[in-house]
């Protein structure tokens, strides 16, 4: 197994050959330690540093990026970038034995002379040809072997770092990888720190070659980290994002970020960062407890001039699970990300969460749990919406719950689902930081049949916006054991509301009050007020009369329904008691709108504890 570069001493065999499975690279040169003014000069296109070759090279465990030593002072300063060149003896993937070693016989005594003119010399690479079919055989090899698990433990100085402090650590931005003018996409890498303890190894796909981006402290400006002069050696890289101009030809906007265990975001034009998705969720609120895979590489293509995609390559790793992804990353208004999973595994899965989606609900206009706070609402996504596989529109709001509460939508070859931020207006949120109404909502289209399954949400109770407490995820019926395969293939869409979605109407508010019993009755209610607006709405809303409310509960009755135009926000209100009328703990409710049997808006749908 590639081992982390350590510290040693100068003099070491002159010509080693050493190999790098980690980055399926086959290195030539010196194996003397690369400091970091050495990978500085060589740019950020260096081809690999120098890593050590032990006896288990041939596994299949993922080892990050070859490391550097970052210790001299001019680890700080912006380089200039020098091309690191293949010697002209080196042709395919073998060199000629050097006149100074004999067979069998390992490198002769050097002097220290010698050694010092060849610490010089870099480090280079046999260009070794990038097949997307070598990511999917690694992550099934990777499968056969006993899980390692892949968190390290980093230096004081960076694992004690708070997430604001964690957050001053910059990627210098001139030096960037690929270059804008060609295509617009640049890269910019993540240092190790505070949460982030796996080391994840970052490989550049070039003309059709593999390239290591080897550790390097002089990428990054520590200064108000209140980091200086620590030595960060061996520890690879947490993760990267991509940059485009998605606002104007002159912007340098996230498109997207790839960070911390199989953590995705992806924004579009005029979005800010919000929600995230997942490579995969495993056990997600079970009683065994979470299982947390991580991608532990990458092989990231560099765009061609005139390129509107970028496409990504990652290896995924858990205890049961290992998984080959790929990324083809489109922006635009509305960016997407196609994704295909072949996914292996170790052992059996109880419940596997595919294409889940992260957000966060602190509160909303029905104001569930009372915040001191001056906001209004609290929140990056509003609602789940869902359409299912008899082409039903399913639009679930969100909550906070006291308890931890999951919902399950049973379906066969689900259409699609995701969580939308479907309330856009300022003012309702009054937050100049998070700036929850431009954050995106993201829906995933699902490729191919999914068979039989449901669509799980998961609330989890929140004291704080810090915590991303929603999660929603599709589940197949299909167990898995050990040692099976499976491919899943859809798209994730950076959306705002998801108005382009459907026709229909949407639900776009939902609140409620608890009414108190009159005089001599014992029984509870609760008045539901819900606004629905836009498709054909304002259409028929001539002819409010012959609009009919949909109501059905599974618990309780429905009384006092009430419809209504609303001249201020738009299209209609729908109003109605829920009258508890027997022992039941809670209620199912849905509600859409007809008119005359035509259906003009999606199913609003809730749980209810009484």
């Amino acid at each position: 197994m590639t081992q982390l570069l350590q510290q040693r001493p100068a003099l070491i065999s002159r010509h080693a050959l050493l190999v790098a499975f980690a980055a399926g690279t086959l290195l030539l040169g010196t194996a003397l330690p690369l400091r970091a003014q050495d990978a500085q000069n060589a740019g950020p296109d260096v081809q690999a540093a120098g890593t050590e070759a032990s006896s288990e090279a041939s596994a299949p465990d993922v080892a990050p990026a070859p490391s550097v030593l970052p210790n001299d002072p001019s680890a700080q300063e912006t380089p200039t970038e020098v091309p690191v060149e293949v010697p002209e003896e080196v042709t395919g993937n073998q060199a000629e034995t050097p006149d100074d070693v004999a067979p069998d016989q390992g490198a002769v005594p050097i002097s220290d002379e010698a050694a010092a003119k060849d610490a010089q010399k870099p480090v280079v690479t046999v260009p070794v040809a990038f097949d997307p079919a070598m990511v999917v055989d690694r992550a099934r090899m990777l499968a056969q072997q006993p899980f390692e698990d892949p968190h390290r433990e980093l230096p004081d100085a960076l694992a004690n770092l708070s997430t604001e402090e964690y957050e001053q650590i910059r990627f210098k931005s001139q030096r960037a990888f690929f270059n804008p003018a060609n295509s617009g996409f640049s890269l910019e890498l993540f240092h190790p720190g505070n949460m982030y303890d796996v080391p994840v190894a970052i490989n550049l796909v070039r003309n059709g070659e593999i390239q290591v981006i080897p550790y390097s402290a002089g990428l990054f400006d520590f200064a108000n980290a209140g980091l200086s002069a620590n030595d960060f050696s061996a520890q690879g890289y947490s993760g990267f994002r991509l940059r485009y101009p998605l606002s104007n030809v002159d912007a340098n906007d996230e498109l997207t970020r790839f960070l911390g265990a199989s953590y995705f975001r992806l924004q579009g034009e005029g979005q800010s960062i919000g929600q995230m998705a997942r490579g995969l969720a495993l056990d997600l609120a079970g009683p065994t407890g979470e299982e947390v895979p991580v991608f532990r590489e990458f092989w990231i293509v560099e765009p061609k001039k005139g390129d509107r995609k970028i496409t990504v390559y990652a290896l995924l790793d858990s205890a049961r699970v290992t998984g080959a992804y790929k990324f083809d990353i489109t922006p635009g208004a509305q960016s997407r990300a196609d994704v295909r999973s072949n996914l292996f595994f170790r052992d059996g899965v109880d419940k596997i969460g595919l294409a889940p989606l992260n957000g966060m609900f602190l509160f909303g206009e029905q104001r569930r749990r009372s915040f001191n706070d001056y906001r209004s609402e609290v929140h990056s996504s509003d609602g789940l919406l869902i359409n299912n596989g008899r082409g039903e529109w399913l639009w679930r709001p969100l909550d906070n719950p006291v308890n931890l509460q999951m919902s399950s939508f049973l379906d066969e070859n689900p259409r699609g689902f995701g969580l939308l931020q479907r309330d856009r207006n300022f003012d309702h949120y009054q937050d100049l930081d998070r700036r929850f109404d431009q954050q995106p909502g993201y829906w995933v289209t699902p490729k191919g049949d999914w068979g039989k399954g449901h669509v799980e949400l998961v609330e989890i109770p929140s004291p704080s916006e810090t915590n991303d407490n929603i999660v929603a995820y599709w589940v197949p019926e299909t167990k898995l054991v050990a040692g099976g395969e499976m491919q899943v293939d859809y798209s994730i869409t950076a959306t705002r509301d998801g108005a382009g979605l459907h026709g229909l109407a949407q639900a776009t508010d939902t609140r409620m009050v608890r009414i108190a019993p009159q005089e001599d009755e014992d029984q509870t209610s609760t008045r539901f007020v819900l606004n629905f607006a836009g498709g054909d709405l304002d259409y028929f809303i001539k002819n409010i009369d012959e609009i009919k409310a949909d109501i059905s509960a599974s618990e309780g009755s429905v009384e006092n329904t009430r419809i209504m135009a609303d001249p201020e926000n738009g299209g209609v209100r729908v109003m109605f008691d829920l009258v508890r009328n027997s022992d039941a703990a809670s209620s199912n409710l849905r509600v859409f709108l007809l008119y005359d049997r035509q259906v003009l808006s999606e199913t609003w749908t809730m749980p209810w504890v009484f």
